[in-house]
């Protein structure tokens, strides 16, 4: 039985214009740079990669918070690329986020029961002020774990880990079909993140959501996630599995992501190589010619500065683009 597409992105790119010119050309942000990928209904897709590789860009442009300079967005069937405010507002209800500060995405001056309930009376599921949206919201707020008792009180009132649990109630309120998670975890400690990433999986399991999850923690997506997407300076370098992707990288840059993946084995540790890339990420504005990672890859060679290498299948669900996937490094 094969499964459903929820979601799909078709050589998707978000430039921003920089206001300066070189050689008489405009310099634009190469913020995406060409995506593709799919999200199928009720997975949790991965997203990992260096600060600044346009992770969190992306899921913005996919829930149209920022306009594509091209490419398509794919949602439940309907093309939503040129989908105007107004038309968009419907789904508002199907997409939602959950924003990396917990703290300032919640609006201070508002209790919980109205952060939770803002988007419900908005789109008319219940009138503002009525005991049935007072009831929703308790229920949402029992589900995510905040007391219900809680609904009259301000954010400030809230540790680090109970503000994240309202940003996910007011994301899951309306019952939505897919939620980009914006580093939802990044930001609390470890002890509160295993709460948050269990809630979201029970939550999963129970309305059968999509997650598009976007962390630079490996560990923690690995836990999570269905399918990981391993982006480089706006591009996807592989996607696969999470269970090949770990246990048989093809791209160097993963390879470099994976070992240094802290291990408690004493043993593993002494044995683990360790591969350090050098040099900073270049910059978005004027990458690298043809593989981007060109500049701090350790196998690169003369094509890798010459040709873009293919976006290619290597094996079931596994995608990467490397003139040299599954090369040694040594």
């Amino acid at each position: 039985m094969s499964r459903k597409v929820l979601l799909e992105t078709k050589d998707l790119k978000l430039h921003f214009p920089t206001g300066k010119r070189k050689n008489g050309k405009p310099l634009t942000v190469k913020a995406v740079d060409g995506i593709s990928l799919k999200i199928y209904e009720g997975e949790t897709l991965g997203l990992v990669g260096e600060s600044g590789c346009g992770k969190s860009t992306i899921g913005r442009t996919i829930l149209k918070l920022y306009k594509p300079t091209e490419g398509r967005v794919v949602f439940d069937d309907n093309d939503i690329t040129d989908y105007s405010t107004k038309q968009m507002m419907p789904l508002r209800q199907e997409m939602q986020i959950i924003f990396q500060d917990p703290y300032s995405s919640l609006n201070p001056r508002m209790t919980v029961g109205q952060i939770i309930g803002e988007a419900l009376a908005e789109h008319g599921i219940y009138k503002a002020g009525s005991q049935e949206l007072e009831d929703h919201v308790k229920k949402v707020m029992a589900t995510c774990g905040v007391d219900d008792y809680m609904i009259h009180r301000y954010p400030h009132q809230f540790s680090g880990g109970q503000r994240q649990r309202i940003g996910i109630a007011r994301a899951l309120a309306l019952n939505p079909k897919f939620i980009v998670c914006d580093e939802a975890v990044s930001a609390l400690d470890v002890s509160i993140q295993s709460q948050v990433i269990n809630l979201l999986a029970d939550l999963q399991k129970e309305y059968g959501m999509a997650y598009l999850f976007i962390s630079h923690d490996l560990s923690v997506v690995k836990h999570i996630s269905d399918r990981i997407g391993v982006m480089y300076l706006g591009n996807l370098a592989e996607l696969a599995p999470k269970k090949e992707l770990y246990e048989n990288p093809q791209h160097p840059y993963t390879k470099a992501l994976l070992s240094a993946i802290p291990v408690t084995d004493l043993e593993v540790n002494r044995n683990k190589q360790r591969i350090l890339l050098e040099g900073d990420i270049p910059s978005n504005v004027t990458p690298p010619p043809a593989c981007k990672f060109n500049t701090r890859c350790p196998i690169a060679k003369d094509i890798c500065r010459k040709i873009t290498p293919e976006w290619e299948k290597v094996g079931e669900d596994h995608f990467v683009a490397c003139h040299f996937k599954g090369a040694e490094i040594k």
